[in-house]
Parts: structure tokens; sequence; C-alpha cells
């Protein structure tokens, strides 16, 4: 995707060379690009401010304006005024010219309750706090509480949504109660006796939306020239390749528990090894990546600062080690780097099975 983007780039950097002309800087930004709204309501339109070819600020323009989801979020083409019509989110375009802008508006129910992630893997021991979101339209939105109904095999605080593995077993489902809304998700105490296997569950809940069950692995490996780097990674193959991943790097190994900060990467620090960069081999700093190849084109994004990679426990089994824990990260589009609203946060658990590899780093 990026060595399409530089060539399109390169393509018309040519182009402006062959006519003597400079190329474009003109831009739409629209204001806010970010927001929400209930359902039933309605909002005025977007503010448009207009550069032009040279990049000097012209002020408020009146663009046309379309939606992705008009039976979410509809919006009126010539004043942009928008109306939210059901649960969900739109991407706002405005058209003025030959250039473009986007907004991302979420339409909510009146009452909206919404598990952000809810499938947990675990290990006995472990515990994790279930992400919940609840909005009220009239005021202050009243509190969640939790229940479950297999306590040999998991705990969950009615009040915190406080789980705590207890056995191997599982998934069972758990309830999250708001008000007259109730939500439901699971829960597996999974108990890995050997390195293979390992299982993760993650949702990102943007403009691109998923909710998967994949596999897991982790690795101590030797950074280039220097001491052990750790790696989390979650992946979903077909026919032998893989088709979807997340990779988590940590500068220092993993051998006890501990709280990993995951920092931001450029584009040109993930993939621009002709400028000296290898993330891989010699990372900068702890960092994240979620791809796909499950669309077309091809996906991919990268970790923005104040991400945060947990490992609950780490624990001895046949041939190496097993690891448990959870990562909650916001990752941008590579294909739109620059549009906050392309933004994907992303959540996940896992139990992944854990080896040492000291032979060179190949990347």
């Amino acid at each position: 995707m990026k060595r399409l983007a530089l060539l399109a780039l390169a393509a018309a950097a040519a182009a402006a060379c062959n006519t003597g002309e400079p190329p474009s800087l003109a831009r739409l930004d629209l204001s806010p690009v970010l927001d929400s709204i209930f359902v039933g309501d309605s909002a005025p339109p977007r503010t448009a401010t207009y550069y032009d070819d040279h990049g000097t600020f012209v002020g408020p323009v009146a663009p046309a304006w379309s939606s992705t989801a008009p039976g979410v979020v509809d919006v009126d083409p010539t004043t942009g005024k928008i109306a939210a019509k059901s649960r969900g989110f739109a991407v706002l375009t405005a058209t003025y010219g030959r250039v473009q802008g986007q907004a991302l508006v979420i339409a909510s129910r009146p009452l909206e309750l919404s598990l952000l992630l809810d499938t947990v893997y675990l290990m006995a021991n472990d515990t994790f706090y279930v992400p919940v979101e609840v909005k009220n339209k009239s005021g202050s939105p009243p509190a969640p509480w939790f229940k479950g109904n297999f306590p040999s095999v998991f705990t969950i605080d009615s009040t915190t949504g406080r789980i705590v593995g207890v056995a191997p077993g599982g998934p069972f489902r758990f309830y999250v109660h708001a008000d007259s809304l109730v939500d439901s998700g699971a829960v597996q105490v999974v108990n890995l006796t050997d390195t293979t296997g390992g299982l993760s569950y993650y949702t990102i809940l943007a403009t691109f939306l998923r909710r998967t069950t994949v596999g897991a692995r982790a690795v101590n490996y030797a950074r280039a020239g220097d001491t052990l780097t750790f790696r989390l990674r979650d992946f979903i193959t077909f026919a032998g390749q893989t088709i979807e991943a997340i990779v988590l790097t940590s500068r220092d190994p993993v051998v006890a528990p501990t709280t990993i900060t995951i920092d931001s990467i450029s584009p040109s620090q993930a993939f621009d090894r002709a400028s000296g960069f290898d993330a891989i081999c010699h990372p900068l700093s702890n960092w994240g990546l979620w791809s796909t190849r499950a669309v077309n084109p091809p996906v991919s994004a990268l970790s923005r600062q104040g991400g945060t990679l947990v490992i609950n426990q780490v624990k001895t089994i046949t041939n190496g080690k097993v690891v448990s824990g959870w990562f909650s990260f916001v990752a941008q589009r590579t294909d739109v780097y620059g549009d906050p609203i392309w933004a994907l946060p992303i959540r996940g658990t896992f139990v992944a099975p854990l080896i040492t590899d000291p032979s060179p780093c190949v990347s």
C-alpha cells in the first residue's frame, strides 16, 4: 500500500515537472472531524475550510455533501445538515472543486450499552476488568453491573466487572446490565501444557470493525547486535498463509509479569529499510501493528503513543513458557495516515506459548 502511494506521488510529481506547474496544495478541512449524535436528533453541518492550490487559507465554503451510510447518519447534500436514523457510524464526505474532506459521525441510541471486548481469554489466577461503555442522552449514564454463573471457572465482581480466572474451562457467558439494557460476553480459562496452541481475541470498533478469535504466539528473540526483544503475534491463517495479524514488540524481553507502554511508530520507521530502519531486528521503541489481507486492497495500521501491553503471568510449561495478558492501543491506518478519523482503537486478551529464539534476527 505504501509503495503504491509513493508511486502515485512520484507520478504526480513527474506530471507537474512535465507541465511546469507545481503540485497542488489544495485541501478541505472539516470540523469537527469526530462527532457523536443520538438517534432521532439532527445537527448542523460540519464547518468546511478551504485552502487553495498554493496552500493559502481561503475560508469557509459550501461544499456538496454525501454519507457512506445514509440509513445511519443522513446528510443534506446541499446544506450539510445531518440526521441520525439508526445506531452505527457514517463517514461524511464534503466535495469542493477537486478536493474532499471527511468526518466521522457515530449515532447512538438514547440509552446505549456496549461491551468493548466481549470475549476474554485468561489463565487461572489472571485478572481482567471488562471494558464497557454506557451513554445516556438524558443525563448521567446509569452504572453498569455484572453477573456470571460459573464461579468454578471464573468470578466477576458485580460492581467493577473485575474477572478472576479460577480453573480451566469455558467459554461461559457473563452479562452486563445498564438500566433496561443487557449485553453479554464470554470467558474461557485456558491451560496450555506445551508450546503449541495459543488463543487471543481482539476487537476494532471504529471505521473498520473486527471482533475475532485468533491464534497467538510469543517469542523472546535476539535483537541485532543487542539483547533479547519480546514479540507477541496474534494471527489468522488461511491455506497456510497469514491473512491478518497483530504484532506487538517490546525492546525488553518478557521474563515476569510487567506492564509495557506501547509507543508510536511512523510508516518510515516501520517500512523504510533503505533509510536504515528495521523495526523487527532493531526496534527504536515498543510498537504495535495491525494488518489484514482479508480485504482488497489490504489495510495496515501503526500504533500511536499511549498504548498498553500487560503481561499477567509467565508460567513454565513443557519446552518453554506461557504468557497471558491483555493489550489496548490506538493504531493509525497507513493509507490515510494524516487523517484522525481513521484511527483504530484495538483491544484484546491472550494466552500464548512463549519460546526463546537466540538465532540471529532476520526481518
